[in-house]
């Protein structure tokens, strides 16, 4: 019954999206993010659904009066130039058949991000992704943060099977890289019935991220809180909220919860911080041996490759990176690493410019806002990330492709004429440009 409903609904909009190719990427995010076959167990459930809807949005695209090329942004640049490397150093992996299967999710996830970059182009499509994103990830917040409430916390929190948040770790990091996105829609919508829900929702995300029983995602929230205290002008209401949760832990999760966490401070005899660094040694060693194009990606999972390239102290089976940074070196090398730390800095620089940009403009506040959330999820990533092999994660990429989307919207001519600073004439052309479609979601009208 559950796999109808979900192809009825999917066929339904598929005209949509042939119409206007922008419905076909909101789609795209929330089935890539969402992996709704996962949730059915009948004939879907094995379904690549997300490969149908890019290639209906595709041919919506061609067939539409959209930009056919992606504006010009240091982030799709270095996306691009990393999906090539990538290319380069699956052809000389290790195993390239092993490699390839990783190569193909990452160069899709790319194809998405700048699929964001190319169709995001004012305020009332970027507000359609971020609700997307929301929509698609707040529902396992929803789910897990219900389920720790009903358990009392007495078991993880896990993700959808056969997905990159599948392990309780790697939905803890997802969760907290949610967080400040549920905290710019909370801030900048005007309906109540819409904060009330956010605001529930980020409840109920912060329950499931103590949930996931992860420590790395405890430390990415931390890094998180401490991003939003410095670069947040959104009020106390989040910060409220993690004193609460931290006042109510006693009585949401067992003592086993506490006996976890506090082997943070004594990390150095944790047997599984000690697996984590023997990952990173082997990797440091197919670096060493193969420092231009590394072993391919997750040539670490390999038995046969942890055997040959087996450092003092290094891992004696296949096991992941445990790392994004360990993870991008090892996968693509010293070119690879470059290239993806130059993806982060890229995104880092958009919001910089658009806060700056914005500054003390009333009518770009949303701009400033969500730029300033960005800042706290990439934060939150990438601390959370250094113990998480995530480093390719769809949701992740694809806030570093809103980066790209804001910077651009931020400096076009529409922009511009919002702010007055064209002739009236342009000014009327400019704001009746608004997409028609999708006017439903809350955001959609610039």
């Amino acid at each position: 019954m559950r796999d109808l409903v979900l192809l009825c609904a999917l066929l339904s909009v598929a005209p949509l999206i042939l119409r206007a190719p922008q419905v076909g990427l909101l789609t795209w995010i929330w089935v890539t993010l969402l992996s709704p076959q996962r949730e059915v167990y009948g004939f879907l459930s094995g379904f690549e659904l997300n490969f149908y809807i890019a290639v209906l949005t595709a041919v919506g695209w061609l067939l539409s009066s959209e930009r056919k090329s992606v504006p010009f942004n240091p982030v799709c640049a270095f996306l691009i130039l990393f999906g090539m490397w990538g290319c380069i150093a699956t052809y000389f992996a290790l195993d390239p058949a092993y490699s390839a299967i990783i190569l193909n999710r990452t160069l899709k996830t790319i194809v998405l991000a700048l699929a964001v970059v190319m169709f995001a182009t004012k305020k009332a499509r970027i507000q359609a992704v971020i609700w997307s994103l929301v929509i698609a990830l707040g529902y396992y917040a929803v789910k897990g943060g219900g389920f720790v409430l009903l358990t009392g916390g007495a078991h993880h929190v896990f993700g959808p099977t056969n997905t990159m948040i599948e392990d309780n770790n790697q939905l803890g990091l997802a969760l907290v890289m949610l967080l400040p996105m549920l905290n710019y829609l909370r801030i900048t919508s005007r309906s109540k019935l819409v904060t009330t829900l956010t605001l529930g929702t980020m409840l109920l995300t912060l329950v499931a991220v103590v949930g996931t029983y992860s420590r790395g995602a405890l430390l990415a929230l931390a890094a998180s809180g401490a991003a939003y205290a410095i670069k947040s002008r959104a009020g106390f209401i989040p910060l409220l909220m993690g004193g609460i949760l931290v006042i109510s832990l006693p009585s949401l999760v067992p003592s086993t919860w506490f006996d976890r966490m506090s082997t943070i401070q004594s990390y150095n005899q944790d047997t599984s911080f000690a697996g984590r660094v023997s990952a990173w040694k082997t990797s440091m060693e197919i670096v060493r041996q193969r420092p231009l194009i590394g072993g391919g990606f997750s040539s670490t999972d390999l038995d046969w490759v942890a055997q040959s390239f087996h450092p003092e102290g290094g891992l004696e089976a296949g096991k992941a990176a445990h790392s994004i940074y360990f993870e991008v070196l090892g996968d693509t090398g010293l070119v690879g690493i470059l290239l993806y730390l130059l993806i982060v800095a890229s995104a880092w620089m958009n919001t910089s410019i658009v806060l700056s940009n914005t500054a003390g403009d009333p009518t770009l506040d949303w701009a400033n806002k969500l730029a300033r959330m960005l800042q706290v999820s990439i934060v939150g990533y990438m601390i959370g990330g250094a113990a998480l092999s995530m480093a390719y994660y769809d949701g992740f990429l694809l806030l570093l492709g809103v980066t790209a989307a804001l910077a651009i919207a931020v400096r076009e001519p529409s922009s511009q004429a919002i702010r007055g600073r064209l002739p009236r004439w342009r000014q009327k052309i400019e704001e009746g440009s608004a997409a028609p479609i999708g006017t439903a979601l809350p955001g959609w009208r610039a």
